[in-house]
């Protein structure tokens, strides 16, 4: 997502510099298509824009290298997956437009004859047209950060009540996981390995004559 955003605000480095030129070729990063021939890099970064784009705020003024029809500065989503290829064509803007051609004077300038922009007009119609252009990462202005991209991937869940007994800082990572398996009730013990026929006794090898079980082990 770091090279996402870095693309997305012309970050002044080599790498940034070189996929411009070899790999987009004046093409919006929407436009791309999946190639066999892309590196292992780009192809996971293709397999990212859908959540990035559910991610980025779009402050729009009169942007004339944003792509009309392919970013996704309108409600999350690229136009043409919204409106379709005929659309496109009946609006007679070219595949190629940017979102300048729709803003005349600090206002929406929608090709009226076309039915099916007259519902994305209005829906614009209550955005506002602001003084910058800029893109944000999560809310208007917002910059990037690696804690926002964990929290925007990752499923939350509430904190259990072991957490903090498991995980803190200066504790051994060794004793950590397995404290952590521990809780989870995930380790191989004998009562798991005889159910699945893998060892024939159950029985705990310190010869209490207990089941092996977690909560024989630790509780």
């Amino acid at each position: 997502m770091r090279l996402i955003w870095d693309i997305f605000t012309d970050r002044l480095s080599l790498w940034v510099r070189w996929c411009k030129e070899e790999i987009l070729k004046g093409l919006s990063f929407w436009q791309l298509q999946w190639k066999q021939s892309l590196s292992v890099t780009w192809k996971h970064i293709l397999k990212r824009r859908t959540s990035v784009a559910a991610i980025l705020v779009y402050s729009i003024l009169c942007n004339f290298t944003w792509s009309l029809w392919h970013d996704p500065w309108f409600q999350n989503f690229p136009l043409f997956e919204l409106i379709g290829n005929r659309v496109i064509y009946n609006s007679g803007l070219p595949r190629d437009t940017t979102l300048s051609e729709v803003i005349q004077d600090s206002r929406w300038d929608w090709p009226a004859h076309v039915s099916q922009l007259r519902d994305i007009a209005a829906a614009c119609s209550d955005s506002q047209i602001g003084q910058r252009d800029a893109i944000g990462w999560r809310r208007v202005g917002g910059a990037f950060s690696f804690k926002l991209a964990w929290e925007s991937t990752r499923l939350a869940v509430p904190l259990v009540s072991w957490g903090k007994i498991v995980w803190f800082s200066g504790a051994i990572p060794r004793h950590l996981f397995c404290l952590w398996l521990t809780f989870h009730k995930a380790h191989f013990t004998r009562d798991k390995l005889h159910r699945l026929g893998i060892v024939q006794s159950n029985l705990c090898p310190f010869g209490c004559g207990q089941q092996e079980s977690v909560d024989h082990l630790f509780f």
